[in-house]
């Protein structure tokens, strides 16, 4: 299986108020290649798994998906083997959560994985606020489920979460100033002020679901109506 996110931002820009013009991209998704890190450490430290792993920094994501798109056109292991793929892309900073934001709910039985990790971190998962947006096709992840590798993304843009201070509305109000202030632009850096908590959170499911898949043989299932299902069918004899 595999977890990845994407190294680079959008560089260079029109200088913004105070003249800087580099995007550093801190939450999109240096964040989110910080957790992928942090998950390689974990299993490095543990027994090692009984699958193989793979960890994956990706570029050109906002290009069009190109690093991933490579990838898995050119796979270390055949897509038809991997047991599944988590992507993590763009972390909120505004602390711990009850619940989490499920993006393309209804898609495969890894959703039911994150349903029972996350229930044992005390909290719930809320299905993507607009879907219409089409979040599930257009981050990294895509490059993979389009060729029937079951995946899951995390990703602090599909709505705002039930913040443990100041709900819902705490959580809608960070995902709308993040989006209309600081997405691809200059600001979206570290601040002293982020509380990083609820990112660990969702780090922490991410590693939960990897190391019950890493150590078992689950072959989590598209759903019937997934679009992707008749793909990942052809090659789940392949799968050993």
């Amino acid at each position: 299986m595999s977890f990845a996110g994407h190294w680079d931002a959008y560089g260079l820009g029109a200088p913004d108020a105070g003249g800087k013009r580099v995007r550093p991209g801190a939450s999109d998704d240096a964040l989110g290649l910080a957790g992928v890190l942090e998950i390689a450490r974990a299993f490095k430290a543990g027994p090692r798994p009984e699958r193989t792993l793979v960890f994956a920094a990706w570029t050109a994501e906002e290009r069009g998906l190109l690093g991933s798109e490579f990838y898995s056109t050119r796979p270390l292991y055949p897509m038809e083997k991997m047991v599944a793929n988590i992507t993590l892309d763009t972390l909120q900073t505004a602390g711990p959560a009850r619940d989490v934001v499920l993006i393309g709910r209804g898609q495969s039985e890894i959703e039911d994985m994150l349903a029972d990790i996350a229930a044992r971190q005390g909290r719930t998962v809320t299905p993507d606020a607009r879907p219409e947006r089409g979040l599930f096709y257009r981050a990294d992840h895509f490059s993979m489920a389009k060729r029937g590798v079951p995946v899951l993304l995390l990703m602090a843009l599909g709505g705002g979460v039930d913040l443990v201070q100041g709900g819902r509305e705490a959580g809608d109000r960070w995902v709308s100033e993040f989006t209309a202030n600081c997405y691809h632009q200059t600001c979206d850096e570290w601040h002293p002020d982020w509380d990083l908590r609820g990112a660990a959170q969702d780090v922490a499911l991410a590693y939960g679901i990897g190391r019950e898949l890493a150590f078992s043989r689950r072959w989590p299932q598209w759903r019937p109506e997934s679009e992707f299902s008749a793909i990942r069918a052809k090659s789940s004899a392949q799968r050993r």
